[in-house]
């Protein structure tokens, strides 16, 4: 692929395959902006929603074919433009056969993004425009915090999640050490519906349940952590002494086995009035 030159940039990163960074791209794409952070541990996409939703996606280096960064750097890109570029090529990404790699450089702030696609040694070129970010929420869940976990197949969530009533406002979250264990609650004008799923057999990986906790979120922000489903292999939920809910998802990359990350925070309704 025709590199520039490589000494007049910050980051340069090539992947050898569109398929993992464009369904974790797409995964996040609920919002038109995103927060792209870059360290010697990859890469990390965030965007977040009225301050009480985040998502990010960590690509670590060692899914890079190269990853080479002068000083750790942040900045802010239209997602949607982006994703919308890369999904050019998705019909060719899912063809047996074909190749489409991708090479991003970043000279630093003010500067675009640059985006090189080759496909078949056919190469687009690409320019997006960065921004200066702003500032956002650290959302995290300190481990000694930690109420309940549970680690599932997300096969199993997905069913459960898709059945939901969608006219229901907000869901309620019910983890427990005893029955009913786990169980997802709706009320929309099907009416009240409560779904208990099983805390044990072969679909669940882990259940630590130090306490009952029943929180309500909206279903809206819900909604978009939904999205992982489709790519993840397995999805761990915990929630703190907030009530502040963390989605993790873990996606396998097709190439090389290794794990990429997506996670969605997602903070508890506190007044229904």
């Amino acid at each position: 692929m025709l590199t520039p030159d490589v000494d007049d940039y910050k980051l340069i990163a090539k992947l050898g395959s569109l398929k993992t960074i464009v369904n974790l791209l797409k995964a996040l794409n609920f919002k038109e902006s995103a927060t792209c952070f870059a360290t010697e541990n990859g890469l990390k996409i965030t965007v977040e929603d009225a301050k009480c939703m985040q998502a990010s996606a960590y690509i670590p280096g060692v899914i890079f074919v190269e990853f080479n960064l002068k000083e750790d750097l942040m900045f802010k890109i239209n997602l949607s433009i982006l994703v919308e570029c890369l999904c050019m090529f998705w019909s060719n990404i899912n063809t047996t056969g074909s190749n489409v790699a991708l090479e991003l450089f970043y000279k630093g702030i003010g500067n675009p993004l640059s985006i090189l696609i080759e496909e078949n040694g056919i190469i687009t070129d690409c320019s997006l425009k960065t921004q200066n970010p702003e500032e956002l929420l650290d959302f995290h869940l300190e481990p000694e915090n930690v109420l309940n976990k549970v680690v599932l197949q997300t096969e199993l969530l997905k069913d459960i999640l898709y059945e939901l009533d969608p006219t229901s406002e907000v869901i309620e979250l019910l983890l427990s050490p005893e029955a009913p264990f786990f169980r997802i609650s709706t009320n929309g004008l099907a009416g009240i519906c409560h779904i208990e799923l099983p805390h044990d057999g072969e679909l669940v990986d882990n259940f630590q349940c130090t306490t009952v906790a029943t929180t309500s979120y909206r279903f809206a922000h819900i909604k978009p952590a939904m999205k992982a489903l489709s790519y993840a292999n397995k999805v761990s939920l915990r929630t703190d002494d907030c009530g502040l809910l963390c989605f993790q998802y873990m996606v396998k990359t097709t190439e090389e086995g290794h794990m990429c990350y997506i996670e969605y925070y997602i903070s508890p309704v506190v007044d229904m009035k």
